[in-house]
């Protein structure tokens, strides 16, 4: 539990401090041989598949040379600043935040149909527990608890109906709400 504290402090820390570099116009490194990657055990920490920076870093780097130039910031600037008055306020900070979310949402929702697609080997829109274990080893240990109706078999409904119950668990595990979700208790 503390370490999942620890690391969900240190995100939000990253993440105000992107959003610091983005609204204080903070000069960004620009340079015209950008400097190689570190090869050390730095690159080995990710979150959710990305990099140091995670998203904001990666919408930032527009043409992923792992800097961002005062070209790319001011092009984000001009994303977010949709009233064009030069400033960022917490309204368009908000409406770009719950933009970029259902973008990544909608990505995400694109490649696991794609994986599900791919590991239905048979076609027939569910996944066996082999087909799980070929393709999806982690949601492969779910499998009995997924599977609803005890048929044997996963539709993307089970799996999205089963990871989403196992999200709103720990979020209310860890004394988080989400927001706009309907309660479990009915709410």
């Amino acid at each position: 539990m503390q370490a999942t504290l620890k690391t969900r402090a240190i995100r939000k820390f990253l993440a105000a401090s992107a959003v610091f570099l983005a609204v204080g116009g903070t000069a960004f490194a620009q340079a015209a041989d950008p400097a190689p990657a570190p090869q050390s055990g730095m690159d080995q920490h990710k979150w959710h598949g990305h990099e140091h920076g995670g998203m904001w870093f990666k919408m930032m780097d527009t043409n992923h040379d792992g800097v961002i130039t005062k070209a790319e910031y001011d092009a984000l600037f001009k994303r977010i600043d949709t009233n064009h008055d030069g400033k960022l306020d917490k309204a368009e900070l908000a409406a770009f935040r719950k933009t970029m979310m259902e973008q990544r949402r909608a990505e995400m929702q694109a490649r696991f149909e794609a994986r599900f697609k791919a590991a239905d080997k048979n076609g027939d829109g569910a996944l066996t527990k082999e087909e799980v274990q070929a393709a999806m080893p982690r949601l492969a240990k779910h499998f009995d608890e997924l599977d609803t109706n005890h048929d044997g078999k996963l539709t993307m409904d089970e799996i999205r109906a089963g990871m989403m119950k196992m999200h709103e668990q720990r979020m209310h595990r860890d004394g988080q709400a989400m927001p706009g979700a309907p309660s479990s208790r009915g709410g």
